[in-house]
């Protein structure tokens, strides 16, 4: 047989997106709408508490004080904690989309309450559902994207959840400052409408559908985001897909009832483990607590720039580092990019604790007020890297298949358990033992956590998450 002429060949993409990936692209575009409104709330704190905390407070009763301050911050992470439990019962039960769908009612309500509040309780039941919000973030979209992402752009794709987060960041650490207080409210009641109106547009996800027993829809689904507009288009890559997505699902129904043996193999302990440690990694870094209370540090600081613009700095710089892990996580791996992240954040936040040290013990370090700024880039930029981006997909990536969802709840339950700690205690830690003691703490998390990725944390970069390892079956 002669070979086909070179015009007829099929040709190997160049580019992260192909055409057969459009459809997944557009839809995770989709529900970052409220992944982005989402973290618009992170960074709420940043520069409104500061101005809650000033003479010109908007709250009639007047300044508010550190410790609610650090109440403000700490409930959203109570939110977080049940709103991870609860919607991770929702699509266990009801399927992802539901999920996804009943993620902006309690944004509605968190932003309602912001706009008519006049006392600090309607903050705090604000951010307690801004809270559900964010727990329901963690928990329904890693699963929703690894359940429709191809395994060579589910790193690329999941990377894509933390830039849209830090794209709210951005938007609120620009205009927090310039925006009347409540302004911003206004705004942000439009994001969760639009988004519900278009996911509804998107269908369930192939996995869920076969689970329901719904093997056509379920077909029809895959063709959906594998961007095949019909029978004659079945590609003998696709047949493979669905046939092994059937075969992992059938084989997972068959035996899903979990038992205590289930979490005692070796690959389950290891997964959980895992879970747990990069889910720990990324709250006592330091990274949450520091994006919440911004404002706050570089106030502290001794920096002689604008800490208004120190923000905006520092938010672009963040989103950088997620662009960077964007760009290359499904080429250079996992695991690089965690102990790269590691070694950074804690090597950077070594070096703001040092200069508040010294500027503390009353040193002269003029000329030097620009090096808090830079060493606060440079932990959000590394960090963005890898500890702020990669727990959010890895754990689906290491865990056995049949605990691949309870699995993925435990680690962002314990996320948000371990961010109350964290933005609790920070704001009183740095008035008690200075900002210095407090990041070098987490400088030293991150220097134990580089000896850890090193030994212990394996490679999962293109895993196919629909064939069952040998240990599970």
């Amino acid at each position: 047989m002669e070979n086909p002429p070179e015009t007829d060949r099929p040709r190997r993409s160049t580019t992260i997106f192909s055409r057969s990936s459009l459809h997944q692209l557009l839809a995770v575009l989709r529900i970052h709408i409220i992944t982005a409104s989402y973290g618009v709330t992170v960074g709420w704190p940043a520069p409104i508490i500061p101005l809650l905390r000033s003479p010109e407070t908007p709250l009639p009763a007047g300044p508010i004080t550190v410790e609610q301050a650090s109440w403000i911050g700490a409930t959203l992470c109570i939110g977080g904690t049940i709103g991870t439990i609860l919607f991770a019962l929702v699509h266990t039960y009801f399927g992802k989309k539901v999920g996804l769908l009943l993620l902006p009612v309690p944004h509605l309500i968190l932003w309602t309450l912001i706009l008519i509040g006049d006392n600090v309780w309607y903050i705090y039941w604000a951010r307690f559902f801004s809270g559900l919000t964010g727990g329901g973030v963690v928990s329904v979209v890693p699963l929703y994207i690894a359940d429709i992402a191809d395994k060579k752009i589910r790193g690329t794709l999941g990377s894509l959840t933390i830039i849209f987060i830090n794209i709210g960041l951005v938007f609120m650490y620009s205009t927090g400052n310039y925006l009347a207080y409540r302004t911003i409210p206004k705004i942000m009641l439009v994001a969760p409408v639009a988004f519900i109106v278009l996911v509804s547009f998107l269908p369930e996800t192939p996995a869920c559908l076969l689970r329901k027993g719904k093997l056509l829809e379920a077909e029809r689904s895959l063709m959906y985001y594998r961007n095949i507009s019909d029978e004659r288009h079945k590609t003998p890559e696709f047949l493979v897909e669905f046939d092994e997505l059937k075969t992992f699902v059938l084989s997972e129904s068959s035996k899903a009832r979990l038992r205590w043996a289930d979490f005692t193999t070796p690959e389950a302990k290891r997964g959980l483990f895992i879970g747990i440690f990069v889910m720990a990694l990324n709250q006592f870094s330091g990274i949450f607590a520091i994006l919440t209370y911004a404002g706050t540090i570089f106030q502290k600081s001794g920096t002689g720039i604008d800490p208004h613009a120190a923000l905006i700095i520092v938010a672009v710089l963040n989103i950088c580092g997620n662009l960077t892990s964007f760009t290359v996580i499904d080429r250079v791996g996992r695991k690089i990019l965690l102990l790269v992240s590691a070694a950074g954040v804690g090597l950077s936040l070594g070096v703001l604790g040092a200069h508040s040290y010294l500027l503390t013990a009353g040193y002269d370090l003029a000329g030097l007020e620009w090096l808090p700024v830079l060493a606060l880039s440079m932990t959000l930029f590394l960090g963005a890297i890898g500890i702020t981006n990669v727990p959010f997909f890895i754990v689906p990536e290491v865990m056995p298949p049949k605990l691949r969802s309870i699995g993925s709840t435990i680690s962002a339950t314990l996320l948000c358990m371990f961010a109350f700690v964290c933005v609790k205690l920070y704001p009183i830690m740095m008035e008690t033992i200075h900002i210095y003691g407090t990041v070098w703490i987490s400088s030293g998390v991150c220097a134990v956590a580089v000896v850890i990725i090193i030994f212990w944390i394996p490679e999962t970069k293109g895993k196919n998450l629909n064939v069952q390892s040998e240990s599970s079956k």
